[in-house]
This record gives structure tokens, sequence and C-alpha cells, in this order.
């Protein structure tokens, strides 16, 4: 038997006798859409659409004139205008649409400049536009992926087919809620300072938004192509349609069975639901073996990483040839983000690497050894460095710091100036991660680092009042340098002049008296406070008004 025929087999094996879970019933958003159809855009091309939807007796038209005519010389104009008179026709000022299938809102600009909600004048006060079919020159959403029930057209060539699409869209919807959000992992922002923004820089959907200080997603806006997913640093969302601990036990399971069936130099294909659809998975060579997904970038570097560690020679993520640019973007990102972890781990660049369907498939690489047998387990940065570890272990590995590309979520932080850090402690309470952290008890105060954990977000270096911290980038390959506590400042603890108890750091009472000296409410006894614990400063101010009472009524 042939290498390739064997390696067919071992696929055929491995696929019928490793299940997925993608069976469960998923968390789902409804939507409920009553056929009320919002044509807009110029007068004559809305009446031209509206005598064509008329053939669709279900639908609810509504016409909102935003422009001016674009040929207000066409011979059927007349014809047009006759057909649909007896539709309603508003004039819509500076419209701004809002919403998804079902809950569309229209905001235009009324006789006196104030704001009027158009679906609320059609429909009364919680009435919502179902679908909107936009006509005028410039999208009034322009983005990747429109919400489900919108459509845009620049001409009327597709007029028909759109209008038919829309049609089909009424009734009661269900889509899967893709993602988990938790925010306590979050980068985003804390104490008002601002962190990471990886996510909202990549959501085709304008799913993701900042609202007090949290991320928020619309589960009625996404739609699953879970590039935000893979560009979290934290893991603070999550995709889950399957979620990632559910697909990395299917890859590992896929992998080790394709091996006990006597496979070899296995190629892990990860392709979404439109590129499966641009290629025949029977025909790809015996060795490959095809991860379908519901997206392509819903599969990030620690599942990639993970496969290779679990015996795969080599991952190929499958991107369609009509793939939106957030997407290929975020992809490309993402790579460039896996090259110095290849690299740290002694793995050949092209080990990961997007296919195009259609285009000549990429060589086999060398078999390579399980370095991690079983599924890892924890927090998405936790599965990233163990299978990163084990594949640095497997292939000797760089010992050297890495470079890595500018914005990577791998590096430390240094103290451009030891003795101005007064361990205030500001940038602990910012850091998300804990990677920055202060000792626990003690008369001597440390502030202390594990590299592992920083995500590299910047919260810690505005919010630090000294300006003394610096964000250093880089990749520190060794697991035992990169997992240490390191102690970046340490000093001793002022005590209470009352009670020696040691109550913070010498440093910076110093810094605080030198800063209050010239301060009317901190002087005499009011400035000895200052060298007093936080029960002894109470005490100092209450002890004279508990032994004179009537001076409380000076206070």
């Amino acid at each position: 038997m042939s290498v390739d025929n064997k390696n067919l087999y071992a696929r055929g094996q491995a696929l019928r006798l490793t299940g997925r879970a993608d069976n469960l019933l998923p968390v789902t958003v409804t939507y409920h859409s009553h056929g009320r159809l919002l044509l807009i855009g110029p007068e004559d091309r809305v009446r031209r659409a509206a005598v064509r939807a008329l053939t669709h007796p279900a639908l609810r038209l509504t016409l909102a004139v935003s422009e001016q005519p674009r040929h207000p010389d066409a011979s059927d104009l007349d014809a047009v205008f006759g057909a649909t008179a007896h539709l309603e026709t508003l004039l819509a000022r500076s419209p701004k649409l809002h919403g998804y299938l079902g809950q569309y809102g229209l905001t235009v600009r009324g006789p006196e400049g104030e704001a009027v909600a158009l679906e609320r004048v059609c429909y009364g006060p919680e009435g919502r536009f179902d679908l909107v079919l936009d006509l005028g020159q410039t999208a009034l959403l322009a983005l990747e992926r429109p919400p489900f029930g919108y459509r845009h057209l620049s001409e009327d060539d597709e007029l028909d087919c759109a209008i038919a699409a829309l049609a089909e869209l009424m009734g009661v919807f269900d889509k899967p809620r893709y993602f988990k959000l938790d925010n306590e992992a979050c980068a985003f922002t804390a104490r008002g300072v601002p962190g990471c923004r990886r996510c909202l820089d990549l959501c085709p959907t304008d799913a993701l938004r900042a609202d007090q200080g949290e991320i928020r997603i619309d589960p009625f806006l996404c739609q699953g192509l879970g590039s935000c997913a893979s560009a979290c640093p934290t893991g603070a969302i999550s995709y889950q349609q399957p979620s990632a601990a559910t697909q990395e036990d299917y890859l590992w399971r896929l992998l080790a069975r394709y091996r006990e069936a006597g496979g070899s130099h296995p190629h892990l294909l990860i392709a979404g639901e439109a590129e499966c659809a641009a290629f025949d998975a029977e025909a790809l060579p015996g060795h490959w073996l095809l991860l379908p997904v519901e997206e392509s970038a819903s599969v990030g570097i620690e599942s990639w990483l993970g496969a290779l560690a679990a015996g795969a020679s080599r991952v190929s993520i499958a991107l369609h040839p009509e793939c939106g640019a957030t997407t290929r973007q975020a992809l490309e990102r993402e790579l460039a983000l896996a090259a110095p972890l290849l690299e740290g781990a002694g793995v050949a660049q092209e080990a990961i690497s997007v296919w195009q369907p259609g285009t000549a498939l990429p060589e086999t690489l060398a078999e390579r050894p399980v370095a991690l047998p079983e599924t890892p387990k924890g927090s998405k940065r936790e599965r990233l460095f163990a299978a990163f570890d084990a594949l640095h272990a497997a292939h000797g590995g760089a010992m050297a710091a890495l470079a890595v590309p500018a914005g990577a979520p791998y590096g430390a932080v240094r103290l451009n100036n030891e003795q101005g850090c007064t361990l205030c402690m500001g940038c602990v309470a910012v850091c998300p991660t804990r990677a920055l952290h202060a000792s626990q008890g003690g008369a001597v105060p440390e502030l202390r680092f594990t590299e592992q954990d920083c995500v590299q977000c910047g919260m810690c270096e505005q919010a630090c009042p000294e300006r003394v911290i610096t964000l250093a980038p880089g990749l520190q390959p060794v697991a035992e340098a990169r997992r240490a506590d390191r102690l970046l400042k340490a000093e001793e603890a002022a005590c209470c002049i009352r009670c020696g108890k040691p109550f913070a750091p010498a440093s910076l009472v110093r810094r605080i008296r030198e800063k209050l000296a010239g301060h009317s409410h901190f002087q005499g006894a009011a400035a000895e406070r200052l060298l007093m614990c936080e029960d002894c400063r109470v005490r100092d101010v209450f002890e004279p008004l508990v032994a004179n009472p009537l001076d409380q009524v000076k206070v």
C-alpha cells in the first residue's frame, strides 16, 4: 500500500472514530421580522424599487427620499410615480440608520433642525423597520459585513434579487450567540486608564463598542467572524461555536487516532464554511486533516501552536479569495505574532501558513514528534505557552530573548528610574492580568512582575504618576525565566510614629510630605499625622474631641 493510501485509510478511520460536540444546542438570539420594508435613496430609484416590491404583497413599504432623482428624465417615471402614489413617502434629510433585522431605526433632520425618528412617525412609539433597502449613492451602513436585513445597491441590476432576498426574511429567526465576554479579564481599561483595543479595531460588523469603561458585544450585530476572539490576548472574548476547549479536545483526539491508524505527516487544514465550499475535501492528499469551522479566523494562535505540539507537521488556514479585508488583516497580524513563537521554539516559519483554495497545495514538511500528548488546560494564555514550551523542549528552541512585532502582547516592563518609583502601586491597581503585583504582607513593600502574564496593554505605563515605567516588548523563550516572579523594587516601610506599625513605603510618605509641605491644611499636628498609620491617624483626630466635646462645635 502506498504512503498516500495508508494516510487516506488513517484519515478515514480518524474522522470516523472521532466525534465532535457540534450537535449541542447553542445559546441563541432571536430576530422578529414582520416585513416592514424601508426603501431609501433618490426618489426615482426608490419608486422604481417599490414597483418591484409590490409584487411581494406581504411586505409593508415605506418610501424615504434622501437624494435628488438620479435620472429625472427617464421615460418610465410617470408610470412609476403613478403605480406608487398610494405609498407613504417621507423626506429624509441627513439620514442616520441604526439597528438590525426587525429593529431598524432611521433618524432624520426635521423642519426646525430637530432629530426625528421616522420609524416612530410611521409605526408609533415602539415602531421599527424590519428590513432596509438602501439605494443611495453612499451606503448608510458602510460596513464590511452589514447586519441582516440590510442591503445597499448602487445600481438597479440586482434589484429583483435583493427584494426577493429581503422578502424571505420575514418571521422568527434564531442565530447562535457566538461569543462569551469576561470583562474581569479584559485589558481595555481600568480606573479610567485606556489599554488594549485589539478587538475594537477588527470587528467588521460594528458589533463591539466601548460603553462606560467596558467592552460590549451586540449579539444581534455579531456574525461570528471570530477575529476579535483570536486577537484578544487575555481570552476575555472567547468563541463559543464551539468553545476553544471543545475544539482543541477534538483536535488532539483526531491527530492521535490518525497516528494510531498508521498515518504520517498530518497536515491540519482549518477552513470556514465559505472556504469549505471552494474545494473538494475528499480530493485532498491523504495526510491532510480537515478541521471545518464556522469561520477560519475563529481559530487562534493557541490552537495553531497546539496542533503542532500535538504532532501536526503543518497547519494551514484556508482563506477564501473574496474574504473581507478585516478578516484577512486579522489573520495576517496573527501570523506575524506567531512568527517569533515559531522561531523561538525552533520550528520552521512555514509550519503555519495561509492557503487559498484553488491555488497550489503547500509542500509536505518533515514528520514532527508529539510534544504535548494531552490537551492543555487553563486560560487562553496558559494553553498558548503550554504548547510553546512543549515545542521549545522538543525542538531545542532559542535561549535568548526574541524580538516581536509592534503591538505584540508579549514582553516585560522596566523601571527606567528605580529611585523615582515610590511604590505607590498605581500600576498594580490597573494591571488586568496581575503581571504586576505587590508583595503580600511583610515589613518591606515590594513591586513584583511575571513576564508570562504581561499583555503589553500599557495601562501601567500611563497610570504611573512618576513616569518611571517603560514597556519592553519581546519574548522570553525559556519557561523558567518567563514564569519567574521577579522583584522590580523593594524598600523599607515607613513605621507609624505612634504605634510603630509599618504602613507605607518610606519614599511614598516622603514624597507626600514634600508635595503638601506648603499646604495650609497640613501644618503642625496635621503634618505629623502623615507619619501615622491609618488607625492612629483617626485616633489622633478624635481623641481631643472626645476629651473636650464642646470643641466639636468649633470644627
